[in-house]
């Protein structure tokens, strides 16, 4: 006997089914979800972190610097410590005790940490070529404590931690959403970035009288740059940020004198190995 199949009739009790549709259709719900929850949250978390004490922000710190070494770089250390101190007397800051911290690694970045811990990266170090792009480092790092934008980022990773949490992911979002959060993200952290710009520029401007040197850290950074698309950057594109901040040079009508020299490269020779 041979068989042949049937099938089943269109009729009102069998849907006609279309899997690929409904998948992108969840796919959007989904990712409407997360989207606006991260909004709202992530709002909230902005709110407090502006709010937060500071006792309470010491206390997070030390989940951060328990474990740095400030014994690395000593003379370097104490040299852009002074740099440091010369600009926290001028700026409009939360009340913490201001300390650098120098690390060993190749990358050219600084971080600017809870309760006022600032780490510079010895790989940047290298780089700078005046004392004035090394303030403007410093500078910049500072405005993301002016701006509380080290604590929010840090409850933004919070609420996206709880929120994949909360939807059965394990931390980990799935591939089709996790892109579209992260440029939203960046996006974010580029905006953070650029503010950070403005806040160091004005603060270097009322410490060295002048704006000379700070618009020559950009083309370190240019060169370092690219080969990553600025969509993935967390940074705006530096030669963007060398052109914002040279337009409020010159709306200010800012002078840009003589830098005054490193006293000598950094990493100070002696503090660095034979082997690097």
């Amino acid at each position: 006997m041979k068989f042949e199949p049937r099938y089943t009739e269109e009729n009102f009790n069998v849907p006609e089914q279309h899997e690929l549709r409904d998948f992108f259709r969840l796919s959007l719900y989904l990712l409407g979800i997360v989207f606006g929850l991260y909004i709202v949250l992530g709002f909230a978390a902005e709110k407090i972190a502006e709010r937060l004490p500071p006792r309470f922000e010491a206390a997070i710190a030390a989940h951060f610097t328990g474990k740095l070494d400030d014994s690395a770089f000593p003379a370097s250390r104490d040299y852009l410590q002074q740099v440091l101190d010369r600009l926290v007397k001028t700026a409009d800051l939360p009340d913490f005790q201001y300390k650098i911290t120098v690390q060993e690694q190749e990358e050219i970045n600084a971080l600017a940490l809870p309760a006022g811990r600032i780490v510079v990266f010895s790989g940047l170090l290298d780089k700078l070529r005046s004392e004035n792009e090394l303030a403007m480092v410093l500078a910049h790092e500072l405005g993301h404590y002016a701006h509380r934008d080290h604590l929010r980022g840090l409850g933004r990773g919070l609420v996206l931690l709880s929120i994949t949490a909360a939807l059965g992911f394990s931390g980990d979002l799935p591939g089709f959403i996790a892109p579209s959060v992260q440029t939203f993200s960046l996006k974010y952290s580029r905006e953070q970035e650029a503010a950070a710009d403005i806040f160091a520029l004005d603060l270097v401007v009322r410490s060295y009288g002048h704006a000379g040197g700070a618009l020559d850290l950009f083309a370190m950074f240019e060169e370092q740059e690219r080969n990553t698309p600025a969509l993935f950057s967390t940074h705006p594109d530096s030669r963007w940020r060398r052109q914002n901040l040279a337009d409020r040079i010159s709306r200010e009508g800012w002078p840009q004198k003589t830098v005054q020299p490193l006293p000598a490269k950094l990493p100070f020779a002696e503090e660095v190995s034979p082997q690097a």
